[in-house]
């Protein structure tokens, strides 16, 4: 029999991938591939559209960034996966006075839960301004304060409130295991990719993070 490569879950690294642009410092996926009909593959595209430098070098992507975020205006119609991450981006990027409009996203009101209108609560939770649109999320520049969020059951709203809690002191979840759903091991990665930064370059939170992901799950 012959032997077949199996992709890591592109999706499921878009926490660690934004952590880098939240806290600064740099995070590495391995084995990225070089072609693929994974949605997760535009991370390329959108995090440099939020303020971080990407590269793809011998099959390691990594993501760096300074803490210092940009607003996005993006049509995630094709991608609607990754708006949660990109809604926690953009929350954060709110924090620093840029404004953000996701579009094309109606679809995630029929996931695990009404994901728009989830995210809108979870924004203005934290004092941000978020606006539910026909197809979409507005958000705007306003400060931001600590909060208990809400995973609704879903895996998605967890890690939102993850990359969250890494710049805003304060921020409870009421249940990260629902992760296990897509990434059974997120919560062993999310410590390990914090204790590795803890360990090394202090200039940045997530300095030198290498994070292995396992091949993709059967959830959105």
């Amino acid at each position: 029999g012959g032997r077949v490569a199996i992709e890591p879950d592109l999706s499921n690294a878009g926490p660690f991938l934004a952590a880098a642009l939240v806290a600064g410092g740099r995070v590495s996926i391995p084995h990225w591939p070089t072609a693929t009909t994974q949605a997760g593959d535009a991370w390329r595209e959108v995090l440099p559209r939020l303020g971080g430098e990407v590269t793809l070098t011998d099959g390691t992507l990594t993501a760096r960034g300074t803490g210092r975020l940009t607003g996005i205006h993006a049509d995630l119609s094709d991608v609607g996966e990754l708006a949660p991450t990109v809604a926690a981006l953009a929350t954060l990027a709110g924090a620093q006075g840029h404004t953000s409009t996701l579009t094309g996203i109606a679809h995630l009101r029929g996931h695990e839960t009404d994901r728009l209108a989830a995210l809108a609560a979870q924004i203005r939770l934290l004092g941000g301004e978020a606006e539910e649109s026909n197809d979409g999320l507005i958000i705007r520049p306003a400060p931001l304060h600590g909060a208990a969020l809400r995973s609704y059951a879903d895996h998605r709203m967890a890690t939102f409130a993850a990359i969250i809690g890494l710049s805003v002191d304060g921020v409870s979840l009421d249940d990260v295991e629902c992760t296990s759903k897509t990434l059974p091991g997120f919560t062993d990665l999310w410590a390990a990719m914090l204790a590795t930064a803890a360990c090394g370059d202090r200039t940045g939170a997530t300095a030198g993070a290498h994070v292995q992901l396992t091949p993709p799950g059967d959830g959105a």
